[in-house]
C-alpha cells in the first residue's frame, strides 16, 4: 500500500490543479497521438478553491494544445487534456490511452495504462491504469452565486500489482472553461485516498 500512496499523492497532485477555451486539436510533438477537443482555462482565468488557494490558468501550450498550463505561485504545472499532469516517462502512453475522452460528451470513455518510477528503489517502476468516463452533466452553484454548467466524470484509478490500490473519483468539469470546479476521490477497499476533495468556490475569466 505505501507504494500505491506514494504513487497516487504524485498523480493528485497533478490531478487536483485543474481539468483542460476555444475547442483545440493538439499536433502532438514529435509524432504522438494527437489530442482534439481539449478545453483548457483561458489566459487570465482564476478559481478561488474552499481553502484559499488560487490558480491561475494561462491557456494551452502554443506548440502542444492538449496540454494546459496551470500556476500556483512560482509553479508551472502541465496538465495533458486538463486531467493528468505531463511526464516525460509515460507521456506517450498516456497520450494515447486520454485522447478518446475528447471532446468530452456523455457516454465518451478513455483508458489509460502506463508505469510509474519508484521514488524508493532505483529503476523500479509499477504499472497503474486510470479510466475515465463522462457520465452525466450538473448545474453546480458556486459560493459567490454563480451558477455553472459542468461535465460529471467518473475516474477510477488502479494500481495492478496491488488489489487494494483502488481509487474512484469524480470530477465536475466547467463546460465552459474546462475548470475543474469539484473533485472527490474515494477508495474502494477502505486505503487511505490521497489529497483533500477539491472544491471552487468563485471563478473569474479575464475581461469579465
Amino acid at each position: 500500500m505505501t507504494q500505491t500512496r506514494s504513487a497516487l499523492m504524485l498523480m493528485t497532485v497533478g490531478i487536483a490543479l485543474s481539468a483542460c477555451a476555444p475547442e483545440l486539436t493538439a499536433s502532438a510533438p514529435g509524432g504522438r497521438t494527437q489530442i482534439s477537443g481539449v478545453v483548457c482555462p483561458p489566459a487570465g482565468t482564476v478559481a478561488v478553491r474552499d481553502d484559499g488557494s488560487r490558480l491561475r490558468y494561462a491557456g494551452a501550450d502554443p506548440s502542444d494544445p492538449a496540454v494546459c498550463l496551470v500556476r500556483t505561485g512560482m509553479t508551472t504545472t502541465r496538465m495533458l487534456g486538463g486531467l493528468m499532469a505531463t511526464q516525460p516517462v509515460n507521456d506517450a502512453d498516456r497520450r494515447a490511452g486520454l485522447a478518446s475522452l475528447y471532446p468530452l460528451a456523455i457516454g465518451r470513455t478513455a483508458t489509460v495504462r502506463y508505469r510509474l518510477v519508484n521514488p524508493r528503489v532505483i529503476g523500479q517502476t509499477f504499472p497503474f491504469e486510470e479510466t475515465f468516463r463522462v457520465t452525466g452533466e450538473a448545474s453546480v452553484t458556486l459560493e459567490d452565486g454563480a451558477t455553472r454548467q459542468a461535465w460529471v466524470v467518473q475516474g477510477r484509478n488502479r494500481n495492478l500489482n496491488d488489489g487494494q490500490g483502488v481509487f474512484d473519483t469524480t470530477y465536475q468539469i466547467d463546460k465552459e472553461t474546462g475548470v475543474i470546479l469539484n473533485q472527490v476521490t474515494t477508495s474502494m477497499t477502505g486505503a487511505p485516498a490521497s489529497g483533500v476533495p477539491v472544491r471552487v468556490t468563485s471563478l473569474s475569466m479575464a475581461n469579465r
